[in-house]
């Protein structure tokens, strides 16, 4: 069990579009995927949960894209991927290299950040 502090590093930050497309489906399937709290819970009317976000990450099939907003989180990208009902989602990731401390000593493990996500739902009355 992971205890102590947590630190985040940032060790994606010179990569280009390509290197970040490479690596993120380099290591998703095996790496921690952090979901934020406002990527499923600040706007309830989409529908998100932790666990369909971290599976939509690990599992889903999607393009990647640069995030060109002018609200861009420094250093994220876009993903497409559909979710079970054919909806395609969009989802804004970061790379992130978590260093865990525990009573034995620190490691770090690379991370996929979900900051936020999006996809249209329909009016359901």
């Amino acid at each position: 069990m992971l205890q102590g502090a947590t630190r985040y590093v940032n060790c994606e930050a010179e990569l280009g579009l390509a290197e970040k497309r490479k690596r993120f489906f380099e290591i998703r399937e095996k790496c921690r995927v952090v979901v934020k709290y406002h990527a499923y819970a600040d706007y309830p009317e989409r529908k998100f949960s932790q666990l369909e976000l971290k599976n939509l990450v690990k599992h889903g099939n999607g393009r990647v894209m640069e995030n060109q907003s002018p609200e861009a989180i420094e250093d994220s990208f876009l993903y497409y991927p559909k979710d079970e009902d054919g909806r395609e989602c969009k989802l804004v990731l970061l790379l992130k290299e978590i260093e865990f401390e525990n009573d034995d000593g620190t490691f770090s493990t690379e991370s996929i950040i979900v900051c936020s996500a999006y996809r249209e739902v329909g009016d359901e009355t």
